[in-house]
């Protein structure tokens, strides 16, 4: 392991020393430009204004943070990356609220995450409400009790949970009594320890009676911040623990049950859903004239004629490697791909849009070379590390995967990688749960089919280029939906920690308690550039049982601003296998 430390370090400093260059773009508030909008990159301090017909240019590197800012609109901050070069903002009029409408909002806000707290692991209940890392201003960190080692100490369990905590033994009233600190206390000038509060009640004491196995939630917040709400007392910190005989979750009215997203009140879809027929109609001329040939000359002579205009253009490719592909097979595809791979070889963005593509073929020897070629360009991205992994899995070398996987907890260990507080953590650890229950499939615990966990589907998806911004829409067989909104007003935090920790994806798990067709929708917004996204979608049935299944699907991101159909999928009762 101190080889690659070595020789990740060498490769981080490679990355990390490369030059600086110009990030250019457009600024404008509702299609209109605005001219002297500041620009300035918080890391070097280097300073810009854009132009009177709202153009801009500055001097940014990878990692570098520019911040835009402008009288009466909202403040955006954009984290560089290794491709950025094109960044078109469109800045958004600030509204100043009420003090009533805030306090409505407020409570709004405590209610949807009361209502959310069963299916997301990152909601804690607190004397004070509903807390979540994605609505503080500060670092929480919340563990699910399915982390735990069911029959481990409790503060043992919470401080192996998290770098900077201890745990340690003090006399009190001369009795040897177990205490917790938090990374920073304990010293000569702040000696308190972290205080608990459990169900509702502070405790000065740590509550060691608590068994694991009753332990739904734990919360950890800040001495700093948590003096704000407890007082002095909690300078050490609050270490907030939900137990299973505490009352959590808001729960549906007479019924009891809890809340389910796709099923609540007044969420029927009303307006008008594109097919996919009518979002190939607004595709590119070029994918349209040939699309509409009969013979492969006749499309190999439109190719040429639009590789002249779009010579070099990266999706131009993409686009006609598909449609040749569907039309005369791989031999003639893959000569378009070698003919101009030096459009893609330093683009992870553009690589990662032709490995989508391999993969929705089930060509997978080929996407593993395209994600060994992203993994050394972005070998700080946790993403490299996920898509070689599941690219090892699917050309059959699951040691491989392992081994991937493991390097990266190292990595994590030895603090060589950003480690995550909110999203990622949870998304790798269910690839790694997946990896491990398909190298078992052969094993006595898959004999029934019976599935490892309460879900019957899994739904992954994934972009291309991080500055995409999209609504996902899963609609129930009953009309109604829930929505997943990725963009920078309504998750700003999300998205700052993909560009910090370097990942593009987002999963779903449904159980089978709605059996029946669900639909999947999106309304694509852009990527702040005037070129698509793609967006592959990984389809898991029967999900964690001998009977899995996989499917990928890619979509082309183009037509902005209306919701379209992605694709539909059977949601079954009971496990089956599959024909």
């Amino acid at each position: 392991m101190r080889n690659i430390v070595i020789a990740f370090i060498l490769v981080l400093v490679c990355h990390n020393s490369m030059a600086q260059k110009v990030v250019q773009g457009h600024i404008s508030n509702e299609g209109l430009p605005l001219s002297g909008v500041h620009v300035i990159n918080l890391s070097s301090a280097k300073k810009s204004f854009s132009n009177s017909e709202g153009f801009y240019t500055i001097v940014a590197a990878p990692k570098e943070e520019l911040q835009f800012t402008y009288m009466g609109m909202d403040t955006v901050s954009i984290i560089v990356e290794d491709v950025t070069k094109t960044l078109n903002i469109s800045m958004i009029l600030r509204t100043e609220q009420l003090e009533e409408v805030v306090v409505s909002k407020k409570v709004n806000k405590q209610k949807e995450l009361g209502m959310n707290y069963f299916s997301d692991p990152s909601i804690v209940n607190s004397f004070y409400g509903y807390l979540s890392p994605n609505t503080v201003a500060y670092q929480l960190k919340v563990i699910d009790g399915s982390e735990f080692n069911v029959g481990a100490d409790i503060l043992e369990a919470i401080a192996s949970r998290r770098s900077g905590m201890r745990v340690k033994t003090i006399l009190k009233g001369g009795i040897p009594t177990k205490v917790l600190y938090m990374r920073g206390m304990g010293s000569i000038n702040n000696s308190r320890p972290a205080i608990f509060e459990v169900d509702g009640q502070v405790f000065q004491d740590a509550p060691v009676w608590i068994d694991l196995a009753m332990v739904l939630r734990v919360g950890i917040i800040p001495g700093i911040q948590a003096v704000v709400r407890y007082g002095p007392t909690a300078s050490g910190g609050v270490v907030i623990i939900n137990t299973k005989s505490g009352v959590h979750g808001l729960r549906e009215e007479n019924s009891g049950k809890l809340y389910d997203q796709a099923r609540l009140r007044n969420n029927f879809v009303t307006g008008k859903v594109i097919s996919n027929q009518d979002v190939s109609e607004g595709y590119p001329e070029y994918i349209l004239e040939m699309e509409g040939t009969t013979t492969q000359n006749e499309t190999l002579e439109l190719y040429h004629k639009y590789e002249r205009q779009f010579s070099n253009v990266p999706y131009f490719y993409v686009d006609s490697y598909a449609l040749f592909f569907e039309k005369y097979g791989g031999a003639v595809a893959d000569k378009i791909i070698e003919a101009n791979f030096d459009a893609f070889e330093n683009n992870a963005v553009w690589l990662k849009a032709l490995a989508f593509t391999y993969e929705s073929q089930s060509r997978f020897k080929q996407a593993h070379e395209i994600y060994k070629k992203v993994y050394t360009l972005r070998p700080d991205y946790a993403q490299s590390y996920m898509d070689l992994a599941n690219s090892y899995r699917n050309v059959n070398r699951s040691e491989s995967a392992n081994s991937l996987l493991a390097r990266h907890s190292f990595l994590l260990d030895e603090g060589l990688l950003v480690s995550d507080t909110l999203h990622l953590t949870e998304m790798m650890q269910r690839e790694i749960d997946n990896l491990n229950w398909d190298n078992t499939k052969n094993s006595n615990q898959f004999e029934t089919g019976t599935p490892q966990n309460e879900f019957s589907t899994r739904l992954v998806f994934e972009w291309n280029d991080s500055e995409a911004e999209f609504d996902l829409q899963f609609v129930n067989p009953n009309n109604q939906y829930f929505s997943w909104k990725h963009n920078l007003l309504e998750m700003a935090d999300r998205v700052r920690s993909e560009k910090q920790l370097g990942y593009s994806m987002v999963d779903f798990l449904l159980d089978d308690e709605l059996p029946g067709i669900w639909n999947v929708n999106t309304t694509y917004l852009g990527n702040k550039q005037l070129t698509p996204t793609y967006l592959k979608a990984t389809i898991y049935k029967n999900y964690g049982s001998k009977f899995q299944t996989k499917e990928i699907k890619v979509f082309r991101l183009g037509m902005k601003g209306v919701n379209q159909r992605l694709f539909s999928f059977p949601v079954t009762s009971s496990i089956v296998q599959s024909k």
